[in-house]
């Protein structure tokens, strides 16, 4: 009640000075930026989480071989899986539940209530959530390259884009998963069915080459695949847009279907 209140208030603070579409776009995406910095504890998880899976992997000191024939140390190809791995966590997690809580507080109701347009508060809730993703692909990077030494030969930029770009597809799925889900206890189910197939079967962590030709070629469409390839045609092989526009364009159909679907559940609701 107090966030919905909070968020009414500087909608109509800064709706003097500008439009009401606006305004509550950016009281939206401050007050999710402060509730964010205000819980050490969930910062700490955010920020600290890929870093301690990267310590446990990294135990397991063997080599891989790349798509090209070279011989690389785990880390290596752990890193940019890793780092797709994390997009999908941030954009899942930060979107899904905390949703869900306003969803069943009567929070999303009391914000329709007002004068702030429902687009502008899922736009800066997504805005804050981008922002979140990139800090953590940033320290997930950092970590990876300079404590664990792992040697990425790609373009930094166009990999951290790809990082965005696979968490914004990570948050639409997270929104759509939000509609089917009546309350906080709806979605634990939910995210295991993304979460399983997605850890085990887009070779992120495990090299999918020994896997049946059927599951492989079911398991090629899952949005962690696409972003788990192209990071890693990217960080490995030094892969530019021309060697990734498939998994580009895939991540694209689940982005825009996942958007598509979910307005239109709002629109119905």
């Amino acid at each position: 009640m107090a966030e919905a209140a909070t968020i009414r208030q500087e909608v109509e603070l800064r709706g003097r000075t500008s439009s009401p579409a606006w305004a509550g776009f950016v009281a939206t995406f401050d007050n999710q930026m402060k509730s964010f910095f205000r819980e050490p504890q969930a910062l700490a998880f955010t920020l600290g989480q890929s870093f301690i899976l990267l310590l446990i992997l990294n135990t397991f000191n063997f080599h891989t071989t790349l798509a090209n024939g070279e011989r690389r140390p785990y880390i290596d190809v752990l890193l940019p899986g890793m780092i797709a791995f994390s997009g999908m966590g941030v954009g899942l997690n930060s979107v899904m539940f905390p949703l869900a809580r306003y969803k069943e507080r009567g929070i999303l109701r009391r914000i329709r209530a007002t004068p702030l347009p429902t687009a502008s508060f899922l736009g800066g809730v997504i805005l804050s959530r981008l922002i979140i993703a990139l800090g953590v692909t940033i320290v997930t990077y950092a970590a990876g390259v300079w404590v664990f030494g792992a040697e990425l030969t790609g373009n930094t930029f166009l990999l951290i884009t790809m990082a965005e770009l696979g968490a914004g597809v990570f948050i639409a799925i997270g929104l759509l998963l939000c509609t089917f889900a009546k309350s906080e206890d709806d979605l634990p189910p939910l995210f295991i069915l993304v979460l399983m197939p997605s850890l085990l079967f887009s070779g992120a962590f495990l090299d999918r080459s020994g896997l049946p030709d059927w599951l492989a070629w079911i398991t090629n469409g899952l949005p962690l695949t696409f972003l788990t390839h192209a990071i890693q045609e990217i960080a490995n092989l030094g892969g530019g847009l021309g060697d990734i526009k498939i998994d580009i364009l895939g991540l694209a159909v689940w982005g825009i279907g996942a958007t598509a679907v979910c307005i239109w559940k709002f629109r119905m609701a």
